[in-house]
């Protein structure tokens, strides 16, 4: 789901499958279309993009979300049938905010220093175990490891290790142990086995990601710019545009230097403080751009109602149901006026 900025008009909500990363459907709703009410609108454009999917004979095995409590409710009363996964980067991330928020407190600092390691290890154990038992007794491990403790006498679930899966450690640490019992080992633990995170577990066992959909939702920018405003027609079809402008390079290759090597370029992250690359793509090519053109001549030339006849809402268009987005009506602009009273006006 992604919507422009900070403005809770629109709702853009975009299917895209997982192996070849193509977009298969992308769908747009005004909160005028849900009762005024924005707190609803993911749930209902996910619903119609799945209807879409579904009524075009698409057989869906796996759907991969964040953790949105109204669609995980909807899949599990209304979809049983069909796997829903929660993506690993945003569970990931939630955790990495709730250790570095316990790390803010004096006696919790040196949680800090493990925020890293605990967060790779979370998506280790999402990438490792099969079941749900093994995610747990991976998992829960991190308790133990943190104070150098790598083999404890009973598991946490029936069938899982009792040990650490790292070999032998022979190098030298930069970074101290947390102390058995001290405040921040604490709180490491009741964070990981916090009852809510420990019922999210079954949804991250395939491992899932939605990286390559967070980057179309950053194109769809390009063609929505936040700096204007659109009617609903003209942001729907920008984002149809975006989603063909994804499709048609999506499977760009990585650009080449004179000697044949891979091109990269360098860039520093603020958030971890360190340098790293990126593979720089080849251009991009529009394809789809002349038929568009032609297309829109084409219909120009042998529309014969004319520019300046009053156009005809479509069904779905939001404005029949309210031209304006304010749950009051307007008053006439004369009545305004009339109403309005300026304080510096005022004879003392």
């Amino acid at each position: 789901m992604d919507s422009p900025g900070h403005c809770a008009q629109y709702c853009t909500y975009t299917f895209m499958e997982h192996d070849t990363h193509k977009i298969l459907c992308i769908i747009t709703l005004d909160k005028r279309m849900t009762g005024g009410k924005s707190a609803v609108l993911e749930k209902a454009c996910f619903q119609k993009a799945l209807q879409f999917l579904l009524h075009h004979n698409m057989k869906i095995v796996e759907i991969v979300t964040d953790a949105h409590v109204q669609i995980k409710a909807l899949m599990r009363k209304d979809y049983p049938q069909i796997k829903h996964s929660f993506d690993i980067w945003h569970g990931s991330k939630n955790l990495g905010k709730k250790i570095i928020q316990a790390g803010q407190e004096k006696t919790k600092k040196p949680l800090l220093s493990w925020a890293r390691e605990v967060v790779n290890h979370f998506w280790f154990c999402s990438a490792t175990a099969n079941t749900e038992e093994d995610f747990i007794g991976m998992w829960f491990g991190v308790i133990h490891h943190v104070v150098n403790e790598h083999e404890w006498i009973l598991p946490y679930r029936v069938g899982a290790r009792s040990s650490c899966l790292h070999g032998p450690l022979t190098e030298e640490r930069d970074k101290g142990w947390l102390e058995p019992g001290s405040p921040a080992h604490v709180a490491l633990r009741d964070i990981v086995r916090d009852k809510r995170l420990v019922k999210k577990i079954p949804y991250y066992l395939n491992c899932r990601s939605t990286a390559a959909l967070e980057n179309f939702q950053n194109l769809i920018l390009k063609y929505t710019s936040k700096q204007h405003s659109y009617t609903p027609p003209v942001y729907h079809a920008r984002n149809l545009i975006a989603a063909l402008d994804h499709n048609s390079n999506c499977d760009r290759d990585i650009s080449r230097k004179k000697d044949g090597s891979q091109r990269h370029q360098r860039f520093f992250s603020k958030k971890s403080g360190r340098w790293s690359t990126y593979g720089v793509k080849e251009k991009k090519k529009y394809p789809y751009s002349e038929k568009l053109m032609k297309a829109c001549l084409e219909n120009r030339l042998l529309d014969g109602i004319g520019m300046n006849q009053p156009s005809v809402l479509s069904v779905e268009d939001p404005r029949r149901v309210s031209s304006v987005l304010a749950p009051v009506p307007p008053p006439p602009t004369a009545e305004l006026v009339a109403e309005k009273k300026s304080r510096f006006s005022e004879s003392r």
